[in-house]
């Protein structure tokens, strides 16, 4: 008798153990599935390595547009561009600068003009600032720059 209720005990054990191994799969299956998704909708997230004098900095862009942005630092300008090449779309630009390459006001340049602080949000948490804008992509080339009022503006090496 007591091998008996030892058996069901083991059996209900293993049973148990198995259901929520079974439910733990299915959830992590389920957090995956999701993860993807936000990255999607969230865009690729892109860093740029930019030298000046001696010290070299990262841009991130993040960006939902089907081909990689190229990013360029313009000491001149106190600006960093960002170009977007391909097919037209609909999208978004997410860049961060770190504070100590471009700083002061900050603008956004489309092409040759000054975008309206309406179309774009701009943040700041003391190290970087990051700003936001979507745009449709009517050119093969879509040229933005992002200009500060002061910079480093020694020549990228």
């Amino acid at each position: 008798m007591t091998f008996i209720i030892g058996d069901y005990v083991k059996k209900s054990f293993l049973l148990v153990f198995l259901i929520i191994m079974v439910i733990g799969l299915v959830m992590t299956g389920i957090f995956l599935i999701d993860l993807a998704d936000d990255e999607t909708s969230e865009g690729k997230l892109y860093r740029f390595l930019i030298s000046v004098d001696s010290k070299t900095y990262m841009v991130t862009v993040r960006s939902n547009y089907s081909s990689a942005p190229e990013v360029s630092y313009f000491g001149l300008d106190k600006s960093v561009s960002v170009d977007f090449i391909g097919d037209p779309e609909n999208a978004f630009c997410n860049i961060t600068i770190p504070a100590d390459l471009i700083w002061g006001e900050l603008s956004v340049i489309d092409k040759y003009y000054k975008m309206s602080d309406t179309y774009y949000t701009q943040s700041n948490n003391s190290t970087h600032n990051s700003l936001y804008f979507a745009f449709n992509q009517i050119a093969l080339t879509k040229h933005f720059e992002i200009k500060g009022t002061e910079g480093v503006s020694a020549f990228p090496t």
